[in-house]
């Protein structure tokens, strides 16, 4: 009674709870996952810039500005450079601290032949705040000095000690008493680089300079009047930075030149922190662009599989549809109670799949290599994941409601003799539109090979996504699914054949019932062949992902562990370490060839192979074989091997030394060198042998190799030290946010694939048998036992998951081979790289087809109990009713 009263679309909703049932589900999944991958696309972004932020060195981030000052005119400068940098960093906070230095004063009593020990007065701020004292006191006033602890043993003083020196352009004297010595904390930070004075307490040159004599800036000034430099450092905090901001941000600092200079004309600037918030803006861009694609092949498959539930839905109602178009229903009410139902199952999912989405994503953020990332799921939605989900559910209420449209133009007797002829190729298919979706795939993928990232510079010279490069691999899927259904009805018609004359019940059926109605089952094959190989790529692209950090890091180390030496080191020093196998000594040094600079890398030859990490592709010939041809012999030109850009190079200079090269053999990337960087390798006995500065060419680091690679115990031994780590820059770059961003999207995308194609085909497998309800209670009547209904299923099924699971690896691996390398190479934002290789996991991708089959054998399983367990009487007796 209470179900009388109800509207008529609530009605036939309920008329159809299986139907109804899945695609709510559908709707659901879909708008869930694409919620959530659309939050953690936003989430891992922001957390890669913020971590990209807060790790930038100095000197990518820092304004440095330069002038020389007189004490009259150096409050002025000082107040116009803050100003300036101020107003160009806006609301970003930036500490400014400044140097100043005097000209050069020789120490007197060191004056030897016109060869003088130089030093230089010097006042810094918030020295005090990065030094502590060893002894005495920070001076205050007069010529009261402070010296760091290595500036006092070369200069041979101590606390108290006084002495005198002389002004190289005045020729006066100063009498100074040293007030405290002071030690830096921290001689390597990027803040001292180009004070080399001030770390070490000697600098050498043309001159031999100790100090410098630290005063505070009052008393600086007040005696200083002349010949001083001043040097400003601004350190911005860009740790609240977000990720919208950067572009902004980064117009902003690059005037910091023109409101310096507009109150300092004589000031010149140097800032990097432009450029690098615009590279950091680019990189999330792409790493956005690159999170979309599985948003687009996710969008692809739900559409699909929405599609074909609202197919199985429209052809279950055909009749009913008819009989009431027959009775007087309009195409106008037959539309409005279409669309009714549909908007009645997909609007509840528009205000449900928000709060969702974060609960997916801390199950997500469990996985290992996602929680190390240390990215904080959302807590809760935000607008555009309402908006998001909104647009995606009305999407999927219009595709629900098309079909029933389509079929309303039918009528009853139409509908009759529908039912009467065989299955036909469905319209797409007619129409050749998989042949068109062929073309405009192939071209998208032409052009994400073609380019360096997914994106493209819009009108108004802003970068945005390319649209058609974003959809490259969905376009690519989806045509090659389109295409596998041509191989259902020839598949099926060589079964039947192999069949005919064959003994079995259930092979044989089977086979005739695909061959017949091949439509029935290409639907769900489809699924399941893009749910198969969207599986399949996304763990392609995520192994390829972690071997490009990997070969990235191994490239970037050369060498399991590489340590800067120090005085006293040799081969005995490390190979005592435990876990260490082999030591050997270097020299790395910036050379100049073909006009531009060039790092040299000259290491011992003889045991250089033993620890050059050398990915094989890089290079024709083997590490040993390299190695052993860059050992020379003197009077001839170095041997070298050297990066493709100076395959003709035939001489590089070395300060004032022009050294003559001969090249022995070209590797794509030199290993120890940043990607793309130019470089030649040598001997460095061979370098020696040169003549070129002679002792000139000491050992500057040492590549070590570890047994069984494993770095930890030498690491742990050597943590005093600057050492580059192989499997600390694994884990970086493994820990990045935008990186592991990639493979968590890939990871939700791969979890609603495999929901979206065991829904689509349990939906399919339910429809199909109780349609089928009449002819298997025949069968159970003529004998049939459970265990021939059960081989008839699996049979039949067996056309669609064997095909699937077939075409969907073979697809996902051609799509992979023309996709995933570029787009992991878009995914690092620079250009110059290394080449990315393609890594298909075999075993899991094993692993993931097992699985699929066994699912979906319990699901044929549970049906034909289901089918077995009707009484074939009551059956035949209410189709007679019927």
């Amino acid at each position: 009674m209470v179900r009388g009263r109800l509207p008529l679309v609530v009605r036939r909703a309920l008329a159809e709870p299986l139907l109804l049932a899945a695609a709510f589900g559908s709707i659901l999944l879909a708008t869930t996952a694409i919620s959530a991958l659309l939050l953690h696309a936003g989430s891992a972004t922001q957390a890669g810039v913020r971590r990209a932020l807060e790790t930038a060195p100095l000197a990518a981030t820092a304004t440095v500005v330069t002038s020389s000052v007189t004490a009259g005119d150096f409050a002025a400068a000082d107040r116009a450079v803050r100003a300036g940098i101020a107003h160009a960093h806006g609301e970003v906070p930036v500490r400014v601290t400044v140097r100043v230095e005097s000209a050069s004063y020789a120490l007197k009593e060191d004056d030897r032949g016109g060869q003088p020990v130089l030093t230089r007065f010097a006042a810094y701020e918030g020295l005090d705040g990065q030094a502590d004292l060893v002894s005495g006191r920070w001076p205050t006033e007069g010529t009261a000095v402070a010296l760091s602890e290595p500036a006092a043993r070369a200069m041979g003083v101590s606390t108290g000690d006084e002495f005198t020196v002389v002004g190289r352009l005045d020729g006066k004297s100063v009498r100074v008493r040293v007030a405290g010595v002071f030690r830096l904390r921290d001689p390597d930070d990027p803040r001292w680089k180009g004070e080399e004075m001030l770390r070490y307490g000697t600098q050498t040159g043309d001159f031999t300079s100790r100090g410098p004599l630290v005063m505070p800036a009052g008393a600086f000034l007040g005696r200083f009047a002349t010949g001083v430099s001043a040097r400003w450092l601004a350190e911005p905090d860009l740790r609240r930075l977000s990720s919208d901001r950067l572009r902004p941000f980064s117009a902003s600092v690059a005037a910091v030149s023109a409101d310096v200079r507009s109150g300092c004309p004589r000031c010149t600037v140097t800032e990097t922190l432009s450029g690098t918030l615009l590279r950091l803006d680019r990189g999330a861009l792409v790493a956005r662009s690159t999170m979309l694609v599985p948003v687009l092949q996710l969008l692809v498959l739900s559409a699909y599989a929405l599609a074909l539930t609202a197919r199985l839905l429209a052809e279950h109602r055909r009749m009913e549809t008819a009989l009431l178009r027959s009775r007087g229903g309009g195409s106008p009410r037959l539309a409005a109670t279409a669309a009714g139902e549909a908007l009645l199952i997909a609007l509840p999912c528009a205000p449900v799949a928000p709060f969702l989405a974060p609960v997916l994503l801390r199950l997500m953020s469990a996985f290992p290599w996602i929680e190390a990332t240390g990215v904080a799921p959302p807590r809760a939605p935000d607008g555009a994941t309402f908006a998001v989900a909104a647009a995606v559910a009305l999407a999927c209420a219009a595709m629900l409601a098309a079909p029933p449209l389509l079929a309303a133009r039918r009528t009853y007797v139409e509908e009759q003799a529908v039912l009467g002829r065989a299955d036909r190729p469905g319209l797409v298919q007619r129409a050749g539109a998989d042949v068109a979706l062929l073309v405009l795939a192939a071209l998208a993928v032409w052009r994400l090979r073609a380019q360096d990232a997914p994106e493209v510079t819009r009108l108004d010279g802003e970068l945005g996504l390319d649209p058609l490069v974003g959809a490259g691999p969905a376009l690519a899927l989806l045509c090659g699914g389109m295409a596998a259904l041509r191989l259902v009805p020839a598949v099926a018609r060589v079964a039947e054949r192999a069949t005919r004359r064959r003994p079995g019940f259930g092979p044989a059926v089977a086979a005739r019932q695909v061959s017949r109605r091949p439509a029935r089952y290409s639907g769900p094959a489809l699924l399941l062949t893009m749910a198969t190989a969207i599986g399949v790529l996304s763990l392609t692209t995520a192994a390829t992902w972690r071997g490009a950090q990997e070969d990235r890091a191994m490239h970037l180390a050369g060498a399991a562990l590489r340590v800067s030496a120090l005085p006293g080191d040799d081969a005995r020093t490390f190979t005592a370490l435990p876990g260490v196998a082999a030591a050997v000594p270097a020299h790395r040094a910036t050379v100049v060839a073909n006009g531009a600079d060039a790092t040299l890398i000259a290491a011992d030859a003889a045991h250089l192979s033993r620890v050059l990490l050398l990915r094989p592709d890089l290079s024709e010939l083997s590490p040993a074989t390299l190695t052993s041809r860059i050992a020379g012999s003197a009077g001839q030109p170095l041997p070298v091997v050297v990066t493709p850009g100076l395959a003709d190079t035939t001489r590089i200079t070395a300060g004032t030394a022009a050294i003559p090269i001969r090249v022995v053999g070209v590797v794509t990337a030199m290993p120890g060198t940043p990607e793309g960087t130019p470089a030649l390798l040598a001997d460095l006995t061979a370098l020696r042998g040169q003549g070129a500065q002679g002792a000139g060419w000491p050992v500057t680091e040492w590549w070590l190799a570890a047994d069984g690679n494993d770095t930890t115990p030498a690491a742990t031994a050597l943590a005093r030290r600057d050492v580059v780590d192989v499997a600390t820059l694994t884990a970086g770059h493994r820990d990045d946010p935008t990186a592991a961003g990639l493979q968590g999207a890939l990871l939700l995308g791969f979890a609603a694939a495999l929901a979206f194609a065991v829904l689509g085909f349990l939906v399919n497998a339910a429809v199909s048998a109780r349609e089928r309800r009449g002819e298997f209670a025949v069968l159970g009547a003529l004998g049939v036992s459970f265990r021939q209904t059960l081989g008839l299923l699996a049979a039949e099924q067996s056309f669609v998951v064997g095909l699937s699971l077939a075409g969907g690896v073979a697809l996902a691996v051609a799509v992979s081979a023309a996709v995933v390398p570029p787009m992991v190479t878009a995914g690092y934002a620079t250009g110059g790289g290394l080449p990315v290789l393609l890594h298909v996991p075999w075993l899991q991708v094993a692993a993931l087809a097992v699985a699929v089959l066994a699912v979906l054998l319990v699901i044929v399983a549970g049906l034909a109990r289901s089918l077995h367990r009707r009484e074939p009487a009551a059956v035949l007796r209410s189709g007679e009713a019927s």
